[in-house]
């Protein structure tokens, strides 16, 4: 753990240093390093602020870099082509330890951890408004909740840290199991949905309320439910969860976008904030997102050529709004002439939700002010559907909000359907629904379809997959090497 214990002491000086904050995600330093700061309301302020940080500072840490796309390429939706050592790895399911694309995820995810721990260790003992503070750790519970549940489906076995006072021995730590990693997880989102207001904090959209607390805590039950722990009765914990969300949305301001088209306008002269967006990471120009644009998009309009779309997944997918609005197949060139995807350096199609809105011209930019949509009421929704039908069946409810869905794609409503049929559809529509979302690879771990799934990949485009027992990653070789007891 000699990586991520210095980092640690860097993150606690950092807090240290930095005393004060003038909104969300931005910090402010006053020189007082010296002071107890995480004694006070202002010092706590900060803490937080640091683990929010820790899911975006572009090209550096976080799950807002091009980098993360690259983690969910073992699915059947995001493809990333042989000129890319790193990238395809992941999409033929061969990641080694050493892969140069861990470093930022890896270590954002221990930022906003050890940001987190910092204000939960500290906040039952600071000055302020008490009612506030305790929102905070609300806050920094849910953040420490979010941070582990991505990094337990990615990594599996990982060092659980919970405080941040330094212990020598644990730069000799084993890795902590997926089993108690998600004791950790529940423990951890039940606080937060405890101590978070029905409304976020100084109304700022990047921070959790109590309904996107229990939103997330819909997707932990969903995921516990299936692969690896498959826990009983998890489902029905789900659904539940899920159906509280969905009953209380429309009160709290999230209903689902009229138009597909309205969910990822990509333009950095709107806001681009949706009304089904319940978690996201905001964006400014001062805290950009390098989630959207050049990473994205093809050579041919400016772009890197890092991550497309799977050309099987793209014919597969039911034709309508939602399609056109998820994949970029063409573009004109500048005698005019259409220029068709087959055609490209790459030949695979681009996924449009990524992209910078080249419908409108607006292309080849590697930062943006646009948020990164997390977590959407529409995953919500078929969390609900999915859920409910595996713990004892669909009911009207399961029906109507699937319908809804499909109904905005263009597509027909369901009805009549024998349950393992609508699971199926389920699983079907979130793959449609939530394209290039990463969201897909993890839906396929925890059902562990993985290898049915890449079996039909298109062989005229698309390399076959390694086949393999697990398929979370290896931890990294910079931790492993240096204490070999994370792989015990």
């Amino acid at each position: 753990m000699s990586k991520i214990f210095p980092f640690i002491a860097a993150v606690i000086c950092s807090a240290a240093l930095s005393s004060g904050c003038s909104g969300f995600l931005t910090e402010e330093t006053d020189g007082k390093v010296f002071d107890n700061v995480l004694s006070s309301q202002k010092g706590l302020e900060s803490a937080l602020t640091g683990a929010y940080k820790g899911l975006n500072v572009p090209w550096s840490i976080g799950i807002c870099n091009g980098t993360f796309q690259q983690f969910m390429a073992g699915a059947d939706d995001i493809y990333c082509p042989t000129s890319d050592t790193n990238g395809n790895q992941f999409d033929i399911c061969g990641v080694t330890d050493s892969n140069g694309s861990f470093a930022s995820t890896w270590n954002g995810l221990y930022k906003v951890i050890i940001g987190a721990n910092n204000v939960i260790d500290n906040y039952e003992s600071c000055s302020g408004d008490a009612a506030t503070i305790k929102v905070m750790a609300g806050e920094a519970y849910f953040l420490r909740a979010y941070a582990y549940f991505m990094l337990v489906r990615l990594w599996g076995e990982i060092p659980l840290i919970l405080s941040t006072s330094y212990d020598p021995e644990e730069t000799s730590m084993q890795s902590s199991s997926e089993a108690d990693i998600y004791v950790q997880i529940e423990k951890d989102i039940d606080n937060a949905v405890l101590m978070l207001e029905d409304e976020r904090r100084n109304g700022e959209v990047g921070r959790p309320s109590r309904i996107v607390a229990r939103a997330l805590r819909a997707e932990i039950y969903l995921t516990e439910a299936g692969w690896p722990l498959k826990k009983d009765g998890y489902y029905a914990k789900a659904a539940e969860e899920a159906k509280a969300v969905l009953d209380e949305s429309a009160s709290r301001g999230f209903i689902l976008e009229e138009n597909f088209t309205d969910l990822f306008i990509n333009d950095d002269s709107k806001d681009c904030i949706t009304s089904e967006d319940l978690f996201i990471i905001p964006a400014s120009t001062t805290d950009n997102i390098v989630f959207y644009g050049a990473w994205s998009e093809p050579s041919e309009i400016g772009g890197w050529d890092i991550v497309f779309a799977e050309v099987g997944f793209m014919n597969n997918f039911p034709d309508g709004i939602r399609k056109d609005n998820t994949f970029y197949t063409e573009y004109t060139d500048d005698s005019g002439k259409t220029v068709s995807w087959e055609n490209w350096k790459m030949r695979h199609p681009g996924i449009l939700k990524l992209m910078k809105y080249p419908q409108s011209g607006v292309k080849g930019s590697s930062s943006s002010t646009i948020p990164a949509h997390l977590l959407r009421l529409s995953q919500t929704a078929l969390t609900y559907a999915e859920a409910k039908a595996r713990a004892d069946g669909p009911d009207d409810a399961a029906y109507e909000w699937i319908n809804k869905i499909r109904t905005r794609a263009g597509l027909g409503t369901l009805s009549g359907l024998t349950t393992e049929d609508f699971i199926t559809a389920c699983v079907n529509e979130r793959a449609w629904e939530l394209a290039g979302e990463n969201v897909r690879w993890f839906d396929l771990l925890r059902l562990e379809m993985v290898d049915d799934t890449n079996a039909s990949k298109d062989p005229k485009y698309d390399q076959t997959v390694q086949v393999k027992e697990r398929y979370t990653f290896p931890l990294p070789a910079s931790e492993t090497l240096l204490n070999p007891n994370l792989n015990k």
